[in-house]
C-alpha cells in the first residue's frame, strides 16, 4: 500500500497573550475612534436617577433606594425577596439590586415589566443587578424588558449571580427596516458584526460569575447572553436552557478572558450561536443549535495579536444557513468531537480578512486557525482565504467529504478523505494513499515530501509536489 509522505514543516507555537484592558481603557479607546474631539462618553454608566424596587446593600435593604411606587407586591428583607411584582414604565426602574460583599439575597418568585429605553449596563435600572462582591440567587422568575439599552439582568464586579427556572426576554426598541435606527454610541452592535437590534438579554462583566439553570432567555436582536470587559476572567455558564434570538442577533459572546460553558442548551437564533473575541472561550456540551446565519463568528479587535479564541464543541448537533465557522483575522482553536454538522451553504469554516476598521494586526508569525475534527461523519468544505496566517487541519476517526483551500493537513489512520472540488494541501503527516479520493474531475493537490501522481478509485487524481 502506497505511503503519502508529509512535508517537513513547522506549526508555530502559541504564544502567551499580554492583553490587560481596564473598562476605563474600553471607554477611552472606543471614544478616540468613533467619538473624537467630543466629550467623553460613559456607555456603561447608568442613570443616578435609577431606582429599583429592592434595593440591598452591604447587607442590608435600603428603603430610602427603592422605588415603592413600581413595587406592586411581594416582601422583601435584608437577604430575600419574595412574590415581586414590579411595572416600570420610564426606563429609570429595575427589579432587584444587589451591592456589597455582606449582601447574599435570594429572590423566589417574581414578575417584572420593565420598558421605557434605559442608560448604561449595571444599574439599579435592571431586573436582576448584582455588583461589588454581591451575591444574588433569582429562582422562577420572569423579566420582560422594552426598550433600548434595557438589560434583564447584569453581573460585574466580583459578583456571582444564579438565575434557576426562569424567564428572561429583552426586546429593545422596535428595529429593521422602517425604524430609525438607535442613536448613541455603543447603543446598536458594530456593524462587521452582521447583527442588529439595540439591547442584550443579560451582560457579565469585570470577573464575575453568572450561572442559568432551566430558563429561556430571549432576545429580539444584538445579543442574549453577552460579557464585557472581563479585567481579568469572567465565568457565565448555561446548563439546560433555551437560548433565543428572535430577530438578528446572536446566542451568545465570549469577550477576551470571559469563558462561557453550555451543557444540554438548545439555540434557536436568528443569527449566530456565539461570537468570540480575542482571547475569550466557548464549550458546548450536548447542546441543539439552529442558526439563521453562522454557528460561531471568531474575530479579533482588541490590538493584542497574540490572542487566541478557543471553541470547543462536545456531541450534540449544529445546523447553520451559512459558513459553521466565520473567522475574520484570528488565531483560533476550534475543535468538534462526535457532534452532528449541517452547514446549510456546505462550508465547515471559512476564514476571510476581517474588514473592520478596528481588526488587530497580526504578529510576524501568528498561531493560526487550527481545527480539530474528531469521532464523526463530517461533509463541507475548509476554506482558508485568510493571507495572514495558516490553517492547520487535523482528523481522527473522521470519515470527511469536502474540498479543502489551503489548508495544512494532518489524518490519523483511522480517517479518510473524499474530495468534492480541487483542493490544496499541505500534508503534515504520512498518509496511506487508500485514506484519500476524489470525485472525477476532482484534483487534490497537496504538498509532501516525495513527488508523486495518484489516480484515486472514484476517478479524481492526486498530485503531490515536493
Amino acid at each position: 500500500m502506497s505511503m503519502i509522505k508529509a512535508k517537513n514543516v513547522s506549526k508555530p507555537s502559541r504564544l502567551p497573550s499580554t492583553l490587560s484592558v481596564k473598562t476605563e481603557d474600553i471607554i477611552m479607546g472606543v471614544n478616540a475612534g468613533l467619538n473624537p474631539g467630543k466629550p467623553i462618553i460613559n456607555w456603561f454608566q447608568g442613570d443616578p436617577a435609577s431606582k429599583a424596587a429592592v434595593c440591598i446593600k452591604d447587607g442590608k435593604a435600603v428603603a430610602a433606594e427603592c422605588d415603592a411606587s413600581i413595587r406592586f407586591g411581594g416582601d422583601y428583607s435584608d437577604n430575600s425577596a419574595k412574590d415581586l411584582l414590579v411595572v416600570d414604565y420610564k426606563g429609570t426602574g429595575g427589579g432587584v439590586y444587589v451591592e456589597g460583599g455582606a449582601s447574599k439575597v435570594t429572590v423566589d418568585n417574581a414578575v417584572m415589566a420593565l420598558h421605557g429605553s434605559g442608560t448604561g449596563v449595571c444599574s439599579p435600572a435592571v431586573g436582576l443587578a448584582v455588583t461589588q462582591h454581591g451575591d444574588l440567587t433569582a429562582n422562577n422568575v420572569v423579566i420582560d424588558t422594552a426598550g433600548k439599552s434595557r438589560f434583564c439582568s447584569v453581573a460585574e464586579k466580583f459578583s456571582t449571580l444564579r438565575v434557576n427556572n426562569s424567564v428572561l426576554y429583552a426586546h429593545g426598541e422596535p428595529f429593521g427596516e422602517g425604524y430609525a435606527p438607535a442613536v448613541g454610541l455603543m447603543q446598536t452592535p458594530p456593524p462587521p458584526l452582521e447583527i442588529g437590534g439595540n439591547c442584550r438579554t443579560h451582560c457579565s462583566m469585570s470577573n464575575s460569575y453568572t450561572y442559568f439553570n432551566k430558563c429561556k432567555i430571549i432576545c429580539d436582536g444584538w445579543g442574549a447572553l453577552s460579557t464585557e470587559v472581563a479585567e481579568g476572567f469572567v465565568y457565565l455558564e448555561a446548563n439546560d436552557c433555551e437560548v433565543i434570538a428572535t430577530k438578528k442577533g446572536y446566542g451568545a459572546y465570549a469577550d477576551p478572558d470571559c469563558h462561557d460553558v453550555f451543557n444540554n442548551c438548545r439555540f434557536d437564533v436568528d443569527g449566530m450561536a456565539g461570537i468570540i473575541a480575542g482571547e475569550g472561550d466557548m464549550t458546548f456540551n450536548n447542546c441543539v443549535s439552529k442558526c439563521a446565519t453562522y454557528f460561531v463568528l471568531s474575530h479579533n479587535v482588541c490590538g493584542t495579536p497574540e490572542e487566541v479564541s478557543s471553541l470547543f464543541v462536545n456531541g450534540g448537533s449544529i445546523a447553520t444557513g451559512k459558513d459553521v465557522v466565520l473567522v475574520k483575522s484570528e488565531n483560533t482553536q476550534l475543535e468538534f468531537d462526535g457532534v452532528e454538522i449541517t452547514a446549510g451553504n456546505k462550508v465547515l469554516v471559512r476564514t476571510i480578512k476581517n474588514d473592520d476598521p478596528c481588526a488587530t494586526v497580526p504578529s510576524a508569525t501568528p498561531y493560526g486557525v487550527n481545527v480539530v475534527f474528531k469521532n464523526m461523519n463530517l461533509e463541507g468544505d475548509l476554506l482558508h482565504e485568510d493571507p495572514e496566517r495558516g490553517m492547520w487541519i487535523s482528523m481522527a476517526a473522521v470519515t470527511y467529504r469536502g474540498a479543502i483551500l489551503n489548508g495544512h493537513l494532518s489524518l490519523d489512520r483511522a480517517s479518510k478523505w473524499i474530495a468534492t472540488a480541487d483542493s490544496t494541501v499541505t500534508l503534515t503527516a504520512d498518509v496511506y494513499q487508500a485514506q484519500l479520493d476524489a470525485l472525477k474531475g476532482v484534483t487534490i493537490t497537496a504538498s509532501g515530501s516525495e513527488a508523486g501522481s495518484y489516480d484515486l478509485p472514484s476517478g479524481g487524481k492526486l498530485v503531490v509536489n515536493a
